[in-house]
C-alpha cells in the first residue's frame, strides 16, 4: 500500500471510530472515566487527593485508574501497557473513551500515545500538566481538545508556556509537583471534562463510609512483588504508638501489588507497615498518615527496592539498630523556604539549605550518616544527586521508645522511633 492510501485509510479509520464513538457518547449515562499517568520516579497516588476531590464530585471509584511503569526503565515504552489499561477501562465500564491526564514526564507519554490514530479514537479529553511544551494539542492531527496547565515557579520542567490551539492555564507560584496535586489544576479539569460545568466542592468532602485499599510497589521502580505483607495498626495520635499489640488488619498483595479493602475509622491515625518475606535484602517500611476522611483507593505503599539503579543509591540508608532513619513524604506539594514550615523534632528544615527554590524536595530523609551519635544537621551529599529527594544528619536514638515528631505548616504527624535494621524505616506522609 502506497503512502497516500494509507493515509486515506488511517483517516477513514479514525473518522469511523470517532462518529461511532460520538453515537456512543450521546447514549453513555455515566462520567467518562479518567486514566491518570505520572512522571518520573513516581507512581499512582501523584493523583490520590484529586481522585478524592473527584468522588467528592460525583465521580465512583470505578471511573478513576491511575497507571503505573517504570519510569527508571529508559528501554521500556509504557505506551504498550498503557493500551491495555484503557482497554480494561473501556471494558469494565462500558464507556466509549477516555479522558487521559500525565503529568510530567507522564504528559509526554500521554500526548505520544495520542499520536497513533486507533489509540487516540479512545481518548475524549487529553491533559497535560507540567510538561514540555507541544506545537499542537494532542491527536494525529490536533484533534483531541486539550487541557494544558503548567507553572512558571516550575523548577523541574522549566520554560513551560502555551500549547497553540489548547487551552491553557499558567498557575502563580505552583512548584512541579502541586501542578499536579493543586486545587486549581482540579477546578479546571473538571471543567474541562464536564462542558464548563463549577464543581460543587474543590475540597475533599467527608464521608462515615471510609474504605481503603493501594498498591505495594518498589520506590522510584513501580516493581511488584505477590504475597507483599500489608498490615495496619491504630495509633496514638499524640505519641506515634500503637494502641494494641497485634494489627487491625493485614493483607498480602497480588501479582499487581494490590492490597485490602480495609474499613477505616474516621478522625484515626494509622500506620501501615509494608515488607516482603521473599527477599534477604528487603526492609519493613513503617507509613504514618493523617487521619483519612474519605475512601480511598491510591494508598500507595512502597518497598525498598532490592536491584536496580535505585537500589544502588539508596543503599548507603543505614540499617543500624542503634539509630532510626525517618523520612518526610510531602504527598501534594514539595517544601519551600519562606513558604512551607517543616520541623522534626523542632528542628527547622524550611530553609535554603534543604528546600530552596530550586530544590522541588519532596521526601527529605534524616538519620546519623556519620555515626557520632549526635545531629550534625550536615546535608546528605548521595541524596543531592536524586530528583526529589534531600537528607540531613540527624540522629535518632532507639535505647528506648519515643516519639519522632513531624510538624507541617501547623500538622503534626508523630512516629516511633523505630530500629533502623531489624525494624525498619519510617515515613511521615503528610496529604
Amino acid at each position: 500500500m502506497d503512502m497516500k492510501r494509507l493515509i486515506i485509510t488511517f483517516s477513514i479509520v479514525l473518522l469511523w471510530a470517532c462518529k461511532k464513538s460520538e453515537k456512543y457518547i450521546n447514549e453513555y449515562d455515566g462520567n467518562i472515566p479518567i486514566v491518570f499517568v505520572h512522571g518520573l520516579m513516581a507512581s499512582g497516588d501523584t493523583y490520590e487527593k484529586q481522585v478524592k476531590r473527584f468522588t467528592s464530585n460525583g465521580y465512583s471509584l470505578d471511573e478513576l485508574y491511575a497507571y503505573d511503569y517504570n519510569s527508571m526503565d529508559v528501554l521500556n515504552d509504557p505506551k504498550n501497557d498503557l493500551n491495555k489499561l484503557i482497554d480494561e477501562v473501556l471494558k469494565k465500564t462500558k464507556a466509549p473513551k477516555v479522558n487521559l491526564v500525565g503529568h510530567s514526564l507522564g504528559s509526554s507519554i500521554v500526548y505520544e500515545f495520542c499520536t497513533n490514530p486507533l489509540r487516540a479514537a479512545k481518548v475524549e479529553h487529553l491533559v497535560t500538566l507540567a510538561g514540555f511544551i507541544q506545537d499542537r494539542p494532542g491527536g494525529p492531527s490536533g484533534e483531541i481538545p486539550t487541557l494544558n496547565i503548567f507553572s512558571m515557579h516550575d523548577k523541574v520542567v522549566t520554560g513551560g508556556g502555551n500549547i497553540r490551539g489548547a487551552e491553557n492555564l499558567k498557575l502563580e507560584h505552583k512548584d512541579h509537583y502541586e501542578v499536579a496535586t493543586c486545587v486549581e489544576t482540579f477546578d479546571a479539569m473538571y471543567s474541562f471534562f464536564n462542558n464548563k460545568q463549577v464543581a460543587k466542592s474543590v475540597e475533599v468532602l467527608p464521608e462515615d463510609n471510609i474504605v481503603l485499599s493501594g498498591v505495594a510497589a518498589s520506590f522510584g521502580e513501580n516493581i511488584y512483588r505477590a504475597g507483599t505483607i500489608v498490615e495496619i495498626y491504630e495509633i496514638n495520635s499524640q505519641t506515634g504508638f500503637r494502641l494494641q499489640e497485634k494489627p487491625v488488619a493485614t493483607f498480602q498483595t497480588n501479582k499487581k501489588g494490590e492490597w485490602g479493602e480495609f474499613q477505616a475509622k474516621p478522625a484515626t491515625y494509622y500506620e501501615f507497615v509494608v515488607y516482603n518475606t521473599n527477599s534477604s535484602r528487603a526492609r519493613k517500611v513503617h507509613y504514618y498518615r493523617e487521619p483519612f476522611v474519605r475512601s480511598d483507593k491510591l494508598v500507595y505503599l512502597r518497598t525498598f527496592p532490592t536491584e536496580g539503579l535505585v537500589s544502588n543509591l539508596i543503599s548507603a540508608i543505614p540499617s543500624d539498630d542503634g539509630q532510626s532513619v525517618v523520612i518526610f513524604f510531602g504527598a501534594s506539594q514539595s517544601v519551600l523556604a519562606g513558604r512551607d514550615q517543616l520541623t522534626v523534632d523542632d528542628y527547622n528544615y524550611a530553609t535554603n539549605k534543604y528546600a530552596g527554590i530550586g530544590n522541588t524536595t519532596i521526601a527529605l530523609f534524616l538519620f546519623d550518616d556519620n555515626k557520632n551519635r549526635q545531629s550534625d544537621f550536615t546535608s546528605l551529599p548521595l541524596l543531592e544527586l536524586i530528583p526529589f529527594l534531600n537528607g540531613a544528619d540527624q540522629y535518632f536514638q532507639t535505647e528506648t521508645p519515643a516519639t519522632i515528631m513531624f510538624e507541617f505548616n501547623g500538622r503534626k504527624l508523630p512516629v516511633y522511633n523505630w530500629k533502623s535494621k531489624s525494624e525498619g524505616v519510617s515515613v511521615a506522609v503528610f496529604e
